[in-house]
Formats: C-alpha cells, structure tokens, sequence
C-alpha cells in the first residue's frame, strides 16, 4: 500500500511534505510525510475545468471506474491523527495499479488539490494526517487514454475539543496553612492555539533573515510576533522579551500554540511556536527557511500567550 502522513491547524489542515508526489514514471513511488496541510496554498480548479470534469464523470461509457474513499474515524480532538483510504478499480473490479489519485478538500462548490498519491497492487493508498478543524476531502481519478475518470464520495472528520478534566491544584508543602500554589493545568489552555499553528504552517518555506518579522522573511522572534498579531495578540519583538512577556507552563503541559524557548531565563537563544507531537514550527538560523521541525533538545521553557 501507498501511504503519507501529514500533521495539522484550525481553518484547514497543513502540510509540510517532505517525500516524492507521485510520477507516471513511478509506479511505487516513496512514502510520503507532510505536516500542516494548507488548503488554501494551490489554487482552486477553475469552473470550465470543473464542468470538464463532471461531464466525463457523466459519460456511461464502458470504460468505467469506481474510486471510494474513507476515514479510520469520524470525529478526532484538534491535532488527532485520522488515516484517509483510497481504493480504485475499473469496471470489472479489477484494482486500477499504479494510479495517480488527487486528494481534494472540499469547501462548498470549491475544490482543492492538497496531494497525489499512486495506488498500489490492490488499488489502494493511503495518507495520514493531524486536523485541527473539521475538514471534508475527497478522491479524484483523472482518468486515461483507456479509462474514464471518477470522483469519489467525501468523507469529513469532525474536529471536537475533548471536555476539560478536573484536576486538584497542587498545593504548597511545609506547615500546615501554608498558601496553596496553583497547578500549572489551573492555567488556562490557549483558545487560538490551533489558529496559531493553522497560521504558523502557512509560512512554511520563507527564509530566515536576521531582523526580519514578515511578511516575506522572519527570525524567529519576528515569526511568532507576526502569527500572533494575525490573531490580536501583540508580542514585543526579541525573543528575550516574549520569554517574558509569557505564563510559564512546564513542559508537560505544553499545548499547540505554545512558544517554545531555548537558553536560559536570562539569555534565551531561540524560539519556536509548539505544534504537538513534539514539532515545533519554526525560522531556524541564516540559510534555513520556516519550517517544522522536532524540539531538538530536551533543555527548553514553555511560553504560553493570555
């Protein structure tokens, strides 16, 4: 079987891919990773290529092709992981090997090509991805010189927030009367942290500049000032000021949307915006470009933004 991952945020879902797309020249091609998946980065098919479409889907020719599409799951918490199948085969239910196949999020009469995978023996691919909003996708088989093209039904996955649980604040040790002292999960989680990645992702590949803080080119201070303004928040511009400007929370309760710092509370080097899974988005150093990287060491402080 084919397969693809890709990791996710809150108007869409995003995408960083870092294997092959797939080729007529390559029927098994290499397996696929992607982050975020961000709909909005291709343009949407225009209407005559739509109506083209329709119509050969349309045609009751001999040459018919059946393509199903499906989710492992209905309903994940923002930032789960959801495996997407696709299956093809032709009239007779023979397997349809070696295939493109288009993945499309829908919105509304819009569709919009976010990956091509290349099926497999059994006719089958499949890619994973982490949603941070209720996303709907579908398959798109183009068809060929001997085959019409299909379009399958959509499968959408409702993104829901799971209920807070409860948990008895820590209180202080020593005498007895002592103050209590807040837990860290007292601290309320971030509302805009899945816009935050969402927004964060869809400045994947700009460059670093030293200095820089957007629209074309970041540091890594002036990127996370520039996704949290998009969202009303203003943060101060250097790193060492974000660091403080932000409720400590400790790395066990990290959240998507979190800033993640590296240093040391007086001297904080680098930064990066929390995506989950241990990923951080981030403009890395000169030469390097945004991207999503792992949280490279284990020495870092978490910054959360009220």
């Amino acid at each position: 079987m084919t397969t693809g991952s890709l990791a996710t945020a809150s108007t869409g879902f995003a995408l960083a891919t870092t294997g092959d797309a797939a080729t007529a020249a390559s029927p098994t091609p290499p397996v696929r990773t992607a982050g975020v998946l961000n709909t909005g980065s291709r343009p949407a098919v225009t209407d005559s290529a739509a109506a083209a479409l329709a119509t050969a889907v349309a045609d009751p020719s001999r040459n018919f092709t059946g393509v199903a599409f499906s989710s492992d799951r209905a309903t994940v918490a923002p930032n789960g992981e959801v495996m997407f199948t696709v299956r093809a085969a032709n009239a007779d239910g023979d397997p349809l090997v070696g295939s493109a196949v288009r993945i499309v999020a829908v919105d509304g009469p819009r569709w919009t090509t976010t990956a091509t995978l290349r099926t497999d023996a059994a006719g089958e691919a499949r890619i994973s991805t982490r949603l941070l909003s209720t996303t709907t996708l579908t398959a798109v088989f183009d068809g060929s010189g001997a085959l019409r093209p299909s379009i399958a039904g959509a499968a959408t996955v409702t993104v829901q927030a799971p209920p807070s649980a409860a948990r008895p604040a820590r209180t202080g040790g020593g005498r007895s009367g002592a103050a209590s002292t807040p837990a860290y999960d007292s601290v309320p989680a971030s509302e805009i942290g899945a816009k935050v990645v969402y927004l964060a992702s869809l400045q994947n590949g700009k460059p670093y500049v030293y200095g820089a803080a957007g629209p074309y080119a970041f540091d890594c201070s002036g990127y996370a000032q520039y996704v949290y303004r998009q969202l009303g928040r203003n943060l101060p511009r250097t790193a060492q000021q974000q660091f403080q400007a932000t409720t400590r929370i400790p790395k066990a309760g990290k959240q998507p949307g979190d800033l993640i710092f590296f240093g040391s509370p007086s001297n904080i080097t680098h930064m990066g915006i929390y995506a989950g899974n241990g990923y951080m988005w981030a403009a890395p150093r000169t030469g390097s470009n945004v991207r999503l990287q792992p949280i490279y060491s284990s020495t870092y402080y978490v910054g959360r933004v009220r």
